[in-house]
């Protein structure tokens, strides 16, 4: 079992922000399974010399990079951080890319590659542009979350807005620092916790690509870290009500 955070549509966790209680569980979990793979990808640590250019080299920096970045994400939601932790989103999808790039059969890679080595920036759109005409399947998840993380990233009004509340007459109320403590809505905490949940997940099936770990091992990773009890849902959205009455008129009949 697992909390039911993991696989949460983040829209979804705006609109119910207050299952306070599974959300700690998620954060439990995660911080777990994050150690055991931060555990797991530096073993490779002092693999590789200083003048290897490998590709596999690449991939391990840049995944490791990534899973860092997942790793502060999770501890900034837990310190209600999530300005913060909106921008190392993006830090660690990028990275993803990158290292999905390097393990990808396209023929530039090895051009892009030397390239990375010089120092020299790799766009993003390199692995989004070879993705959009190889793998339709894999560029609609992406799409998902790109579209996602730019709102974040380019601070849209929206994406803003998240973070307000709304006093008398519909008037905002900044959220952030004040002398008498932290005004966060629980609101974007809960959206971005079943965000970051999304990207683990997404970060685990790209290392299983890149071959920096086995699905046996993922495996064993995740029976650690989950915890036997789900914690129940304390609000039921009004689809999860009808879902429940028909399946427990089915158990009837």
């Amino acid at each position: 079992m697992a909390s039911f955070i993991w696989g949460r549509d983040p829209q979804e966790a705006y609109q119910n922000p207050y299952e306070y209680e599974a959300q700690n569980q998620f954060y439990r979990e995660a911080s777990e399974l994050l150690r055991l793979l931060f555990e797991h990808m530096t073993k490779k640590s002092g693999t590789y010399t200083r003048d290897d250019q490998s590709a596999e080299k690449a991939i391990w920096m840049l995944s490791l990079d990534s899973l860092e970045s997942l790793i502060d994400c999770l501890d900034l939601l837990r310190d209600k951080k999530h300005r913060i932790a909106g921008r190392l989103f993006r830090d660690a999808v990028e990275a993803m890319d990158t290292a999905s790039y390097f393990n990808s059969n396209d023929i530039k890679k090895d051009k892009y590659l030397r390239d990375w080595y010089k120092d020299k920036v790799i766009l993003n759109s390199i692995y989004r542009n070879y993705i959009k005409e190889n793998d339709e399947q894999e560029w609609e998840t992406l799409q998902k979350y790109y579209k996602q993380l730019s709102k974040i990233n380019h601070r849209t009004y929206r994406s803003l807005a998240y973070s307000y509340s709304l006093g008398s007459s519909k008037r905002l109320i900044y959220e952030g620092r004040y002398e008498s403590g932290l005004m966060v809505p629980p609101h974007v905490i809960a959206m971005y916790y079943a965000l970051l949940g999304g990207l683990i997940s997404y970060f685990i099936i790209r290392i299983i690509d890149c071959k920096l770990i086995s699905v046996e091992e993922v495996d064993r990773f995740w029976d650690h870290a989950l915890e036997e009890e789900t914690i129940e849902r304390r609000f039921a959205t009004p689809k999860e009500v009808f879902e429940r009455f028909i399946k427990e008129a089915d158990d009837i009949t």
